[in-house]
């Protein structure tokens, strides 16, 4: 019978699900896509004049950003599907550069590049025999 001080905590429990997938790159991925929808559904407001950034590529903006936040699900669940997700999170934030908003004001393809190589090039930790 276990008992509670033989139980993984919560940080333990996290600590070994993240180990088991590629956790930095589906983060990255993740905040990637959020950079590229933010710009969509922001509006400012300077003193009486209120700017939107509101574009004919909305539509796409909101797609590739859409579709990123997917491969970001899809790499951080699903660690053996992260190859064909690295490779078309890699080619969605090549395409936003110039389809959505500069690439999340460049920041969305950068976070977006990092985070599809960082999946590609992770590798599962084989047990010892």
């Amino acid at each position: 019978m276990l008992t509670p001080s033989e139980t993984p905590g919560r940080r333990a429990r996290f600590r070994s699900w993240r180990s088991s997938r590629p956790f930095r790159g589906g983060a990255l991925l993740a905040i990637s896509g959020l950079c590229l929808l933010i710009p969509t559904f922001s509006t400012f407001r300077v003193g009486d004049l209120l700017i939107s950034i509101s574009t004919i590529a909305g539509v796409s903006t909101l797609l590739l950003g859409a579709l990123m936040l997917v491969c970001a699900c899809t790499v951080l669940l699903q660690p053996a599907g992260r190859v064909p997700a690295g490779v078309a999170a890699m080619l969605l934030a090549l395409v936003a550069l110039p389809a959505a908003n500069f690439g999340g004001f460049v920041v969305g393809t950068v976070l977006g590049v990092f985070g599809s190589a960082a999946a590609l090039a992770w590798r599962p930790v084989e047990p010892k025999v």
